[in-house]
């Protein structure tokens, strides 16, 4: 199949006369122990809101044998659809899958380890609806996480808000209730590099936030490690700022100052007292410091090429191993998966 031009979705276009009043979009990885559970808590909490509704649960290619019953409850409930992505591809980049099949007039993104409690979806809901607003955020009173993982995501956030200028807070996590309007604007952003939250809060629209309690995990740690938020934290300052760029060409240029300033007085002091010979050490230290600080610049420019080079690369944020649904045929999944080829978001999909 030829790719054909980068196409998104109209921003704002009208939520079709089918679709359902909720899509829950849960990306699934090491959920083994919570997917009967969120399933049937989720089926409890959707029947408040509307009897139509859908549950997208996407397996990033988990390594343990979670894919197995989310098959089993799609094939149990028509309103349940599971994605199997080809590899693990990342908890954004598994948001993006599931907010591609996503149909409904209303949208919910959730972490799977029941953390964010499906029942305050409709407290989310609710708020929405009462207040107008297009996107409605869950604030937690308390994060459910231990010191240190509390404390790298209060660097995280506080130093990428302070990088890009985003709209984050340690408070805040992917859990939210948000319009049609929003979920296609979502659509639209085009980047490799996925940050469910930071995209979230460039797409505008009214937004509100409800102060919700958050549980503590329930069994096992959170798939993100050390070395994974690092590199996390280090993708996201280089894809949504350059000011780190910036800071650094200011830093050089103060270099120069200093350099040019530490010249003129070793000028002076030449013309005042002669030469002086001493000082081979400090000008040995002065040259290595500014030589590695070019270096360092160098590999920080590079970072941004190869950032630039990924994108106009233009691969899929995701590859879609599976699909089980059971209110499409295997000839609408072609269609849909053709649809997503061209937005450059999945390009193979297999219907079970």
């Amino acid at each position: 199949m030829s790719r054909s031009n980068h196409i998104v979705p109209a921003v704002g276009a009208a939520a079709t006369p089918s679709a359902p009043e909720m899509s829950v979009v849960i990306p699934v990885y090491k959920g083994q122990r919570f997917v009967k559970e969120l399933v049937r808590r989720l089926h409890e909490s959707l029947d408040r809101i509307s009897s139509d509704y859908e549950i997208i649960m996407v397996d990033d290619r988990s390594p343990d044998d979670g894919w197995p019953l989310m098959v089993e409850e799609a094939r149990a409930d028509p309103r349940v659809i599971a994605i199997r992505l080809s590899r693990n591809f990342g908890q954004h980049a598994a948001i993006t899958a599931g907010l591609e099949r996503a149909r409904g007039r209303w949208n919910c993104v959730m972490d799977c380890d029941l953390q964010d409690a499906p029942e305050d979806i409709v407290a989310l809901y609710h708020e929405a609806q009462a207040t107008g607003a297009q996107t409605v955020i869950a604030v937690r009173k308390s994060s459910g996480l231990g010191l240190g993982r509390n404390l790298g995501s209060a660097v995280f956030n506080t130093l990428l808000k302070w990088m890009s200028g985003l709209d984050l807070s340690t408070k805040q996590g992917n859990f939210r209730v948000f319009s049609y309007k929003v979920a296609n604007a979502y659509r639209a952003y085009p980047e490799q590099m996925r940050l469910f939250p930071a995209i979230m809060s460039q797409v505008g629209f009214e937004t509100r936030h409800l102060l919700l309690a958050r549980a503590k995990r329930e069994g096992g740690g959170s798939s993100y490690s050390f070395g994974k938020l690092v590199s996390l934290a280090f993708d996201a300052f280089t894809a949504y700022s350059d000011k780190p760029l910036r800071n650094v060409a200011f830093f050089g240029l103060w270099i120069c100052l200093a350099a040019g300033l530490f010249g003129l007085y070793t000028i002076l002091r030449a013309l005042v007292f002669g030469i002086y010979v001493p000082g081979y050490a400090s000008i040995v230290a002065i040259l290595a410091f500014t030589s590695g600080f070019q270096i360092f610049l160098l590999g920080f420019v590079g970072v941004y090429v190869g950032r630039v080079l990924n994108e106009t690369k233009h691969r899929p944020v995701f590859i879609v191993d599976a699909i089980v649904d059971a209110r499409s045929s295997p000839d609408a999944d072609v269609s849909l998966m053709a649809e997503a080829e061209n937005r450059g978001q999945a390009l193979q999909t297999a219907q079970i």
